[in-house]
């Protein structure tokens, strides 16, 4: 399949809908964008991930030049997020081997809402506008069958305002992925509607605060639409976090989307930031992460959290670092650049998130060790006062000095 962008009308390229109705869902397919490259390539790429979704989109495939050379493609970032890339890691503490990383059976009340966090739920989608190969919720976005339970379920909608309404701690509700901007806006508008219209006994707005989860900038940006920044408006979204892991993403497209929702919205835009999982293969050097951050902060974006890239994910073994070696970029930006612009360093564990302190040798509370076959892990007490343990990897990077 071979995108050529001066090939189609422009009102038909930027119409998100049109995106998703040519997206490639074949990885052998892209094999006519590439002139270069032999087509024995992508077919051994379909090989090696049959059981894994595959998607992009003409947009997506378009930031890939067609006459890219093999050496050239296995460094590019847009691939290496975006298409299989080699063996799925099966083997080793982090491998992909139906391992949880974020969900627990006991915090979903319904098969949509999930209730991690005191005063907030999350509002699951479980399909997205193309797949990020590293997705910490491989099991059920991922997978090509994934059980019933990682399903989006309208029918449990109900039941779900129902369990917003009945736990008076809850007064924010985030939707979150999958994709919630895969939604057209109509079910969008009513889901926050819904959501909105849930009231306390005094008759004042239960849900105070609604937040959206996205990765739609740099799968398919024409999916801010008027009509979507009006439903921001009318229902004074709170945040929108865009997903984002290299300053490649940040394209003309990209920055009129933001244009979009922040002139749009007014005085009731969101606030916008953005979530960038740290990528071994990908931008795993102080510089790249800067260029990344700084452009961001140039559109007026906060660079919110860096997440270590989570174990059990299909290419672990060739995207992960080790988390003292993420404290040693860190420790590379703090201070030494704009401090606004640097975002707050995470793990996030089934059992809560934590904060990465920038002290090589761990504190008390974080603690480089090892589990009980030699593999180094990390433990830390989370959010809740209890220990918990990490896999982590071997350390690859040399100390730098600050």
């Amino acid at each position: 399949m071979t995108i050529n962008r001066q090939r189609v009308r422009e009102e038909e390229w930027k119409d998100w809908k049109w995106q998703q109705r040519n997206a490639v869902k074949d990885v052998r397919q892209v094999s006519d964008h590439f002139t270069k490259i032999d087509r024995t390539f992508f077919n051994d790429l379909y090989e090696k991930s049959k059981g894994l979704k595959f998607q992009v989109t003409p947009y997506m495939l378009s930031q890939i030049p067609p006459d890219i050379s093999l050496e050239e493609l296995q460094r590019n970032p847009w691939f290496l997020q975006f298409f299989p890339i080699g063996d799925v890691y099966r083997e080793g503490p982090d491998a992909y081997n139906g391992t949880e990383n974020w969900d627990m059976p006991e915090e979903f009340p319904t098969s949509n809402i999930q209730h991690k966090y005191t005063n907030r739920a999350l509002l699951r989608f479980r399909n997205c506008l193309a797949y990020c190969n590293f997705c910490f919720e491989a099991l059920g976005t991922l997978e090509k069958d994934p059980k019933p339970e990682k399903i989006f379920k309208w029918g449990d909608w109900e039941k779900s305002l129902d369990y917003l309404a009945s736990r008076p701690e809850i007064e924010e509700v985030v939707l979150s992925g999958g994709e919630p901007l895969l939604l057209p806006d109509s079910k969008l508008e009513q889901v926050l509607r819904d959501i909105s219209e849930i009231r306390n006994s005094d008759g004042k707005p239960k849900i105070r605060f609604k937040r959206i989860h996205t990765r739609v900038l740099s799968h398919n940006p024409y999916r801010i639409t008027d009509k979507l920044v009006e439903v921001l408006k009318e229902y004074r979204v709170n945040e929108m976090a865009f997903h984002i892991a290299h300053s490649s993403e940040i394209t003309p497209d990209f920055k009129e989307a933001v244009y979009r929702i922040r002139e749009g919205a007014g005085r009731y835009a969101p606030i916008l930031a953005t979530h960038t999982p740290l990528l071994g293969n990908i931008n795993a050097n102080a510089e790249t992460l800067w260029e990344l951050f700084g452009q961001l902060y140039e559109l007026n974006v906060k660079p919110y959290y860096l997440i270590h890239t989570f174990p059990h994910t299909p290419f672990a073994n060739q995207q992960r670092m080790s988390v003292r070696d993420g404290a040693r970029l860190m420790k590379q930006l703090k201070r030494h650049k704009s401090n606004i612009v640097i975002p707050e360093y995470i793990v996030a564990h089934y059992n809560g998130k934590v904060t990465v302190p920038l002290e090589l040798d761990g504190t008390p509370e974080f603690q480089y060790t090892k589990d009980g076959h030699g593999n180094p892990v990390v433990k830390f007490l989370n959010w809740k006062g209890k220990w918990v343990e990490y896999p982590d990897v071997k350390d690859a990077l040399a100390p730098h000095p600050v």
